[in-house]
């Protein structure tokens, strides 16, 4: 294991390393910058201008800033982020605000947090040879689900500092990543969790995802997690939920998603993506490593 050089990380690490303990259970996993997901959103504009330019939450997912003019983005206006970063790819945003009409206000994000809340939905990032967790331009970064009931707090999200089991059935994504003034962003990789999205469970496919967090000082993490979306999966999403609810969605995504495709063009140059982001907060957590529940 690397030496840290970060007086401060050294003391907050060592200090999560002493609070650690094993069980029947298993080993706990010595890497000790694991964050569990305690809350998931979806990214979406401000109603701010900058230039001409919305504010959406997002990341830059293909590498350019795109406009009506840019036939690789589709012809679809690129965001800037709110904290000025262009090229901001978040698609997403619309169909989202689309659902959010038809139904009551919180309910898709309330569907969510009970996946999280019950144990069926605990997205861990687990950080290893890390050497400054403020600064540090080579780290590696694994992204799968845990198992187990977590505790909660007063405000109904999880505890921090709790040990789970890593669920050996689910898929595990190890990418490439760098920290820059406390800020980790990863490249890019493939993954998929389980989500719902128009009252339907589902496992949400993310293509050329990436990861942007802010670790703050007491090991919690925030930020966004963004990827692109197949518009085949929404379809399929959309068919689901047709029946299993009177109300038809099918048609009017097969009208709209045509018109927000940004990503991935096909050999006739349409795009087949739908950039999007989730935003995501979480707190430091324990993995039993390589142990089935």
């Amino acid at each position: 294991m690397k030496r840290l050089r970060g007086v401060g990380w050294v003391s907050l690490l060592a200090a999560l390393v002493g609070a650690t303990s094993c069980s029947s259970s298993g080993t706990v996993d010595e890497a000790t910058t694991a964050v569990v997901v305690t809350q998931i959103g979806f990214g979406a504009r401000t109603g701010e201008t900058v230039e001409g330019v919305e504010v959406a939450v997002g990341l830059d997912l293909d590498g350019r800033v795109s406009d009506n003019s840019d036939e690789l983005g589709c012809r679809r206006n690129d965001f800037v982020a709110p904290d000025g970063r262009a090229g901001v790819d978040n698609q997403f945003t619309f169909l989202y605000e689309t659902v959010a009409e038809v139904f009551q206000d919180g309910v898709v994000e309330g569907i969510i947090q009970n996946s999280i809340n019950e144990g069926r939905l605990l997205l861990i990032y687990q950080l290893s040879e890390v050497e400054d967790l403020r600064n540090d331009d080579l780290v590696e970064v694994a992204i799968y689900l845990g198992e187990g009931r977590p505790d909660l707090n007063s405000n109904n999200r999880i505890v921090a500092n709790q040990t789970f089991d890593r669920r050996l059935d689910a898929q595990v994504t190890t990418v490439r990543g760098r920290i820059v003034d406390g800020v980790l962003e990863t490249d890019a990789f493939d993954t998929e969790m389980p989500m719902a999205f128009f009252n339907v469970f589902f496992d949400l496919k993310l293509t050329n995802a990436r990861i942007r967090g802010e670790i703050h000082e007491d090991g919690t993490m925030s930020g966004i997690l963004g990827g692109a979306v197949d518009q085949e999966q929404v379809y399929e999403i959309g068919r689901m939920a047709d029946g299993a609810q009177e109300l038809q969605i099918t048609p009017t995504l097969q009208m709209l998603l045509p018109r927000w495709a940004d990503l991935l063009p096909g050999e006739d140059g349409r795009c087949t993506h739908l950039s999007a982001a989730l935003t995501f907060e979480s707190v430091p957590a324990f993995v039993f490593a390589d142990v089935a529940p």
